[in-house]
């Protein structure tokens, strides 16, 4: 027995040495070593690859690092996944002109959660990604974003409400009544009690402001309304008192941070919160560098991620337990979102049609009823659809959508995607963008000078932007666009040559490997921008005298919404938003930084944020709160 025991024993060590042979010759790479072995890059380690240097400097600096040393066209390892690096304007626009699916990087996450990340509309591919891009494209249409324009601007007036009551209460102005009534006047009765709290405390210390947490607030309202007219009731009031936080430290701008309540219902009062904790946590703990040690483990050893992610899900680190329950009240969110447009359009959603047509029953009807998102849209307007999820929304859409040789519309969990991939986008990259902004504005006082000025001449000291004034915002339109130049939030994206070899340049990438677009890189090139670490919107402005000096050696090297066919479908409804934003806040205030930020320091993951946030100090242009009226709406009262 004792032998048998001792043989077993010996059996099972020679199969255990066999396993870790086997895991370290696998290690190596060899086999992708050897297909990218013409192609130029750092060296890079067994195991880790190149992830030391991507978690210390960040795969931006890393990769612009890279580029000066290597070249345009480079290779890397993150960890065991081996990519090629593209960062040159004209090769990027080659590579996203011919290569249309993205790769997929599998998380831990599995079952509907992984359904949901590869069926909405980012990570789609081939003829489900066209089918899903024309049910998203009216959405984004040239009318489509003139309806939109008034919610935009509403939000952007409640965010500057709010900063300016903000700041006349610590600059001593701030008379509780009368910030009441301005408030009372304009609509805004629940911020009332805030309104008269912040006008008690004239005359305390200025207050400090995490701006890009209440531009996340504010970018999320605008896609509850805009996308699926709905009050994500995201905007929550400043706090009445002044916050201790200090710049160094992650947060917003509320003295104590809400616990997030469970309820992801539309209706629920605590709706708004829910979304933006989650959004912020989904993008977080997605990056390696916040993300759970399980998500490390299983990026060096692929081969072992299902194991992995049966040990994650066993035994959560915080960083697991904050993603799974992240994702979890943004799936249940866009759930109800569906529900509840089905509700009020009587359809009985996208798999009961299917579900019909299998059965033999007559699905004319419902063709003819989903033919045209509109018209459903105005059907359900006509029958006196309830609060909730308000007509005219891009679920309407989507629930349209068909696919063009069957005639099936998307499943509800491939519609939940496109739900989720609209709210995650929508609320993270403008946001982003649009504090990155700010804090350019804030370290660039000659440029504010003119950004003052400019929305002084057009808009004056007390009307609302409207679609009309768009176009004469140029310089508004232009300090965004460098602030995206410097900092953009979508830094890279990418392409797999999935159908088959493509020569990039002078080097030929075999199938089956990522090619990773930096466009960061790109936006830092010091051959295509002159001072390319200054913060000059006039390279946008043609008619600039300083234009010929420092605009782009080479044309469309500004690119931060990405290329080809999968450049971001929502890049105009950014602009928009990003324009009528900065218009409305500047209008009203200016901000002063919190000392210790500059440079600021930046988080890189899925998207590039700022990571501690962006901390200033809302400062009114004028001694007394405004009420600030568009002229659509004075036109309106006159009636």
């Amino acid at each position: 027995m004792l032998d048998v025991i001792l043989l077993a024993l010996k059996g099972l060590g020679v199969l255990v040495l066999g396993v870790v042979v086997l895991q370290l010759v696998l290690s190596l790479d060899l086999i992708k070593r050897w297909q990218l072995r013409h192609l130029p890059g750092p060296p890079a380690l067994p195991l880790l690859g190149n992830l030391p240097q991507i978690i210390a400097k960040g795969s931006p600096a890393f990769f612009r690092e890279c580029r000066a040393k290597y070249g345009p066209v480079f290779r890397v390892a993150f960890g065991r996944s081996w990519m090629v690096v593209v960062a040159e304007p004209d090769l990027l626009r080659q590579v996203g002109g011919k290569l249309l699916n993205h790769s997929m990087f599998r998380t831990l996450l599995g079952g509907e959660f992984a359904q949901l990340d590869e069926w909405g509309l980012v990570s789609a591919r081939d003829e489900f990604w066209r089918q899903v891009r024309a049910a998203w494209q009216p959405a984004f249409s040239g009318p489509s974003l003139s309806g939109y324009f008034p919610l935009m601007a509403g939000c952007a007036a409640r965010l500057a409400d709010k900063l300016e009551r903000l700041a006349l209460q610590a600059q001593g102005q701030g008379q509780g009544g009368q910030v009441a009534g301005e408030q009372a006047a304009a609509g805004n009765e629940g911020q009332l009690a805030a309104g008269a709290a912040a006008g008690g405390r004239a005359g305390s210390e200025p207050a400090r402001v995490d701006i890009w947490r209440e531009l996340g607030a504010m970018t999320l309202q605008v896609v509850g309304s805009t996308a699926y007219g709905v009050d994500f009731q995201a905007m929550e009031p400043l706090p009445a008192t002044t916050t201790t936080t200090s710049a160094n430290t992650t947060g917003g701008g509320d003295n104590e941070k809400p616990a997030a309540p469970s309820s992801s219902s539309p209706s629920s009062s605590s709706y708004g919160r829910v979304l933006v904790e989650a959004c912020r946590d989904v993008f977080k703990y997605s990056s390696v560098v916040y993300g759970s040690k399980y998500s490390r483990v299983g990026l060096l050893l692929p081969e072992w991620r299902p194991a992995v992610s049966v040990l994650a899900h066993a035994a959560p680190d915080p960083p697991f337990t904050k993603i799974l329950t992240a994702r979890t009240h943004l799936r249940d969110a866009c759930m109800s979102l569906i529900n509840a447009w089905k509700q009020q359009d009587g359809t009985g959603g996208a798999q009961e049609k299917q579900k019909e047509k299998k059965e033999g029953k007559e699905n004319g009807a419902a063709a003819k009823g989903h033919a045209n998102g509109a018209a459903a849209v105005n059907d359900a307007a006509a029958a006196g659809a309830a609060a909730g999820v308000a007509p005219g929304s891009f679920l309407g859409l989507v629930l349209a959508a068909r696919d063009k040789s069957t005639g099936e519309g998307l499943t509800d969990l491939q519609v939940a995607a496109q739900v989720q991939t609209f709210i995650l986008a929508g609320y993270e990259t403008t946001a982003n963008a649009l504090a990155f902004a700010v804090y350019c504005i804030a370290t660039n006082p000659e440029a504010e000078a003119k950004l003052l000025a400019e929305i002084d001449s057009v808009l004056g000291p007390d009307r609302l932007p409207t679609e009309a004034d768009l176009p004469r915002l140029p310089y508004t339109e232009a300090v965004f666009n460098e602030a995206l130049r410097l900092f953009p939030p979508a830094h890279a994206t990418n392409r797999h040559t999935d159908k088959g070899p493509m020569q990039v340049g002078p080097y030929t990438v075999p199938k089956g490997f990522s090619v990773f677009m930096s466009i960061f890189s790109a936006h830092h090139n010091e051959d295509v921008w002159p001072r390319v670490d200054d913060f000059v919107p006039e390279r946008f402005l043609p008619e600039s005298p300083l234009y010929p000096e420092v605009a782009a050696r080479v044309p469309h090297a500004h690119s931060p919404f990405g290329f080809g066919s999968r450049m971001c479908i929502g890049w105009k409804f950014a602009v928009q938003e990003a324009k009528v934003a900065l218009a409305t806040i500047y209008q009203r205030l200016t901000f002063e930084l919190e000392p210790g930020q500059v440079p600021l320091k930046t988080a890189v993951g899925i998207t590039l944020s700022p990571r501690n946030g962006v901390w200033v100090r809302p400062v009114a242009r004028r001694p007394v709160p405004r009420r600030v009226v568009a002229a659509e709406t004075e036109a309106e009262a006159a009636k």
